[in-house]
């Protein structure tokens, strides 16, 4: 069993990686945060726009709890992300369902984590972009690119946490032992994310090898949110049948240019070795 509060210090780390502080957020990305997520369903089509949370991976199973396979054929969603076990609930039912995804506006860190992998096919709307800032595996990276075990990496990015917790927070455990519980929550999530990735059949590595500061010291780096990949990279690392509904090349579009860093699939391939 992982604890509430192993998975919620996770969410809050990786959340802590994207550059939201630092890149303005145009007026009508506000949609694509709200909380809990707008869900419908219209005809053949399940709409998503907002956090992904508990609540609202709730929202989520309430409004499609009626549909079997074959009553819907597409999930338009627009997210800029949120909680790691709520989107993969929703990303395996997507894959469960042999959707489409089609992005509208955006989707950002657990969404393009969980979601977007998770279709059949991928469609990104014109002026949309997909990216990543990291996934739960992304610890284990930053800590073996540290040369630390993931204990000596975590311990002074969790100090702050540990060192304000009370002991009824801690369940009458101290904080040597809550931390040890804590990362070793944090590594049977890190093996449930792998589970799942293996069963899309896809490495994950477009989802952690752009983590730490690797994007910070390319050239031309302008703050932006994460990185991304054109096209034909996606299909590269494995997510097929991926295409872009806007003139010219995706990666030519005014928001990938803005909040991502473009990298190439040998590129990413390579920051993981």
């Amino acid at each position: 069993m992982i604890h509430s509060s192993t998975r919620r210090i996770a969410a809050a780390l990786i959340l802590a990686w994207g550059a939201f502080a630092r890149a303005e957020i145009p007026a009508d990305l506000d949609s694509a945060k709200v909380e809990p997520a707008i869900v419908r369903v219209e005809g053949d089509t399940v709409y998503f726009t907002g956090h992904i949370s508990e609540a609202s991976a709730d929202v989520f199973a309430k409004a499609v709890s009626p549909l079997a396979r074959g009553q819907v054929t597409r999930i338009v969603v627009s997210s800029r992300g949120g909680d790691t076990l709520p989107g993969r609930r929703i990303g395996q039912w997507v894959h469960d369902m042999g959707l489409v995804v089609e992005v509208e506006k955006v989707c950002f860190s657990s969404c393009a984590n969980y979601i977007f992998p998770a279709g059949r096919g991928r469609v990104i709307r014109a002026d949309s972009f997909v990216g990543w800032h990291g996934n739960e595996r992304a610890f284990e990276v930053n800590a073996r690119r540290a040369g630390k075990t993931l204990e000596e990496f975590m311990r002074p990015m969790m100090e702050p946490s540990l060192a304000k917790s009370t002991l009824e927070e801690r369940e009458g455990l101290s904080v040597d032992a809550f931390f040890a519980r804590q990362i070793g929550g944090m590594r049977q999530s890190i093996a449930e994310e792998g589970k799942y990735f293996a069963q899309l059949g896809l490495d994950d590595a477009f989802a952690a090898c752009g983590v730490g500061d690797v994007l910070e010291k390319r050239p031309g780096f302008k703050d932006q949110w994460g990185w991304g990949f054109s096209i034909a990279d996606m299909e590269r690392m494995g997510l097929a049948h991926t295409s872009y509904l806007g003139d010219g090349a995706y990666e030519a579009n005014s928001r990938f240019q803005k909040f991502l860093v473009r990298l190439t699939a040998e590129e990413c391939v390579s920051l993981l070795r």
